[in-house]
């Protein structure tokens, strides 16, 4: 007992030695650092690093081998830490404190500031360290208590008054700035509730088949709101009534038929005011109505999707629990509804373009037929001559076109044409274009210069704007063995003679471009074996991966090594030719390709 008194005298002694260790003067400016440090609560919210500036800056003011901010846990039953210097990691992983047990357990049980000079003779201590002083002082909060502030030191005695006024002001501030803290990171949850609302409906957005949409909102909304039951209800103008769309009980599809008309039923109502309806339970709700279903409904949350102020329909959660659906669940679901609206609608007009998009693709078939109708399907038995033709359009229906006649006297017509632009609308100019050439064929003496003189004329007559026909038109006299040309823009025409290749060179203006337009003929003398090979520019225009084209100087290479060909094996050379220079790339066939071929037998 002596030997017990002496001790604690020797820790007074002490204690009155150091308690004038901090004059007002240090201690008012201890207070001030301290308060500049945990003002920085209110900027951030990386309480670590917080908590880290205060227990260095605690440091130079109260000495100490531990420091530790321990936090009750959502219940308020156990306290764990949340910051920690000086103890083992095993120990600030692992231990728990509840209330009242230890140091730290009193102190925030009893909301009383500990101070212990010996813990070895206080029976609260639990060894996580080997301090032997111990300052606990509790954490409060508007009358509660939140955690616990505690420093430890290996000296016994060491903690003074003066040091425990500098604590007590820390804690309290330490207690405002986590409260605060905790305050900021409710906001920042619901930010990023918003957020993830946000990436909900730019996803949603992106999915256009309606099936696929509604299974996938039905999936999300679960992410945020439990239910049993999920419906989705379009509005239908001409049925004037709220159609079922989408159905799903307990995540599995089932199907119901009929609907609600504007006013009928929870969702008929919330359809017709446009605003969501929240029904904590159903048996109590006049307007409910058990759906196509065998779940127990007990609550229900509905609201209205609506776009550009037009109804679009209503989400329909229905739950087996009483009032399940919460207030923020319900501004959730509106918010999202709004997005929803706009993935339907999208899903809808994409529908309606696909439906628009397959009937243009079959009358875009038809077109292809009636063209491929109107061009030759083989090649034609000509005196003299051998006939071959290659032909491949850059899309559904092509400018390009070419054809063949047989005129007076036992002459021979070739045409080749190529129209300005493709698809459709060169298709239709180029069906005109043959059919003026057929024509003018019928009526005259084949006279190539002639003939494009009055098809120009006629071409001009529709006034259609950017549209014209390159085109080149010949006729071969099987007697004397000629070849008469006349050009209006196209490809110069190619003799090849014994491995030598010459260009037939004769001017002239596209058709449908200029009025009074006057064209001239050419007559080459032919011999037996000679070829003479018309092209449009699809073929020589064709480009590589490097932007090069196929070039008149790769086909005149082509055709010098034509010796012995048939007119067929030329004209398929030289179109898969040009089809391999243009392979792989993004233009590998970004115009129509035409190769006719004649040789003299």
């Amino acid at each position: 007992m002596a030997e017990k008194k002496e001790k604690i005298s020797k820790l007074a002694a002490v204690h009155e030695d150091r308690t004038g260790i901090l004059t007002r003067a240090e201690h008012l400016a201890a207070v001030s650092e301290l308060a500049k440090l945990v003002g920085d609560f209110g900027s951030t919210l990386d309480l670590d690093q917080i908590f880290a500036n205060v227990a260095e800056g605690i440091r130079k003011h109260v000495d100490y081998d531990t420091f530790a901010i321990l936090l009750l846990d959502e219940l308020g039953q156990q306290l764990e830490f949340r910051f920690a210097v000086g103890f083992p990691d095993s120990v600030v992983r692992n231990w728990r404190f509840g209330m009242g047990q230890g140091i730290v357990g009193a102190a925030v049980q009893t909301r009383e500031v500990i101070r212990v000079d010996d813990v070895d003779a206080d029976t609260r201590y639990i060894s996580a360290t080997d301090i032997k002083s111990e300052l606990a002082i509790p954490l409060v909060v508007k009358d509660r208590t939140i955690g616990v502030l505690d420093v430890g030191r290996r000296a016994e005695g060491h903690f003074t008054d003066g040091e425990e006024q500098l604590m007590r002001f820390l804690a309290r501030r330490v207690a405002n700035g986590i409260e605060n803290a905790r305050l900021y990171e409710n906001v920042r949850d619901q930010a990023g509730m918003l957020s993830l609302i946000n990436e909900v409906s730019r996803e949603l957005t992106s999915i256009l088949d309606r099936e696929k949409l509604l299974r996938r909102v039905a999936q999300l909304v679960k992410r945020l709101i439990d239910y049993q039951v999920f419906s989705v209800m379009l509005w239908c103008d001409e049925n004037q009534m709220l159609e079922h769309t989408f159905q799903l009980a307990f995540d599995k599809r089932f199907v119901q038929k009929g609907g609600f008309k504007l006013g009928q039923g929870v969702t008929g109502t919330v359809a017709a005011q446009r605003q969501a309806l929240r029904i904590p339970n159903v048996h109590l709700n006049p307007l409910y109505q058990q759906c196509g279903h065998d779940v127990e409904v007990r609550s229900e949350l509905t609201v209205p999707l609506v776009f550009e102020d037009r109804l679009i329909g209503v989400i329909d959660l229905e739950s087996t629990e009483y009032n399940a659906f919460s207030e923020q669940q319900e501004q959730m679901l509106v918010t999202l509804a709004s997005y929803v609206a706009v993935a339907i609608e999208n899903a809808r007009l994409y529908e309606r373009v696909r439906e628009d998009e397959r009937r243009l693709e079959e009358d875009l078939e038809t077109a292809r037929q009636l063209q491929f109708g109107l061009l030759p399907k083989a090649a034609p038995a000509a005196e003299g001559l051998e006939v071959a033709f290659a032909y491949e359009p850059a899309r559904q229906l092509g400018g390009d076109f070419y054809d063949f006649a047989q005129c007076a006297g036992g002459r021979f017509a070739v045409a080749v044409g190529d129209v300005a632009g493709k698809g459709a609308p060169a298709a239709l100019y180029g069906a005109l274009a043959v059919g003026t050439l057929r024509a003018r064929v019928a009526e005259s003496d084949c006279s190539p210069a002639f003939t494009l003189y009055e098809m120009n004329a006629h071409m001009l007559q529709p006034e259609i704007d950017n549209r014209f026909v390159a085109m080149g038109f010949g006729i071969f006299d099987a007697t004397r063995k000629t070849l008469t040309w006349a050009n209006a823009g196209i490809t110069y025409p190619l003799l090849v003679r014994d491995g030598k290749v010459t260009e037939i060179q004769v001017e002239g203006v596209p058709l449908g471009l200029l009025s009074n337009s006057e064209y001239e003929d050419r007559t080459v003398q032919l011999e037996p074996g000679d070829f003479v090979v018309f092209t449009s520019d699809g073929i020589t225009e064709a480009q590589d991966t490097r932007s090069e084209e196929f070039s008149q100087r790769r086909m005149k290479a082509l055709l010098a090594n034509s010796g012995g060909r048939t007119a067929q094996h030329v004209a398929d050379d030289l179109m898969e030719a040009s089809r391999a220079f243009a392979a792989g790339t993004p233009t590998e066939l970004r115009d129509d390709r035409t190769v006719v071929v004649i040789k003299v037998l």
